[in-house]
């Protein structure tokens, strides 16, 4: 028996990213697995953690290239968490954030990232560049907010919201240029739904209503990746 959280599919559907305690339970902690979907193997890429606390929210870029994750660490009692671009090619890993970031979200053009900040005020969803982990917009402010989405199109974020303890599901709208969006007024998706708090939000568009893809640059890299 072991623990699976957060399986996620790249979009040529071989490789499923997971957090997980297996294939061997008693030799490791949850941390970043990869399970061939082919062979049903799974592979440990034995990325850095602070045990026990290992890794969460793998998260693949659209382009199947990199995956998101989040290294769990503590300052005392202060959760520290950060997150972490992996290159399953090179098998090479680095820290996009500094501490207090969860919950990463690709943009549909795999520029961007959309994450839950946290801090002594509560949590909230800011936008910050994929590359260098630089926070462009804080999306909300309010100390409630957390698990962002961004919509097919890249022009929206769903995210849940807590308002004493019924948790709800909220979106808004990004307008203007990239990197100095506009953030509209929150609309309420949900009402009183009492939704689970761990569980992220999805956005689904059945394929004949998908929006044209808009050209983009290529998703930036650093120049100085650091080793896991």
């Amino acid at each position: 028996m072991g623990f699976i959280q957060g399986p996620v599919v790249p979009p040529d559907g071989t490789t499923i990213a997971m957090t997980s305690d297996l294939p061997d339970p008693s030799r490791s902690d949850v941390t970043l697995k990869l399970l061939n979907l082919r062979n049903s193997r799974i592979t440990d890429p034995e990325l850095d953690q602070r045990p026990p606390l290992g890794h969460q929210d793998a998260a693949w870029r659209p382009d199947g290239e990199r995956i998101a994750y989040v290294r769990n660490d503590r300052d005392g009692a202060k959760g520290t968490p950060r997150i972490y671009l992996f290159t399953p090619e090179s098998g090479r890993a680095r820290a996009v954030t500094g501490p207090g970031y969860l919950h990463p979200a690709w943009s549909p053009d795999g520029r961007f990232l959309a994450v839950t900040r946290t801090s002594s005020f509560g949590t909230d969803v800011v936008i910050v560049d994929a590359a260098t982990g630089s926070e462009l917009v804080q999306v909300t402010s309010d100390g409630d907010s957390w698990g962002p989405v961004w919509s097919p199109a890249g022009n929206q974020l769903a995210y849940l919201h807590v308002s004493g303890q019924v948790v709800d599901l909220r979106l808004v709208t990004l307008d203007g240029p990239e990197r100095a969006w506009t953030v509209g007024d929150p609309i309420d998706l949900t009402s009183n739904a009492g939704l689970d708090s761990v569980s992220r939000p999805h956005w689904f568009i059945p394929e004949d209503q998908m929006p044209e893809p808009t050209p983009s640059e290529a998703p930036a890299e650093s120049a100085t990746p650091a080793a896991s």
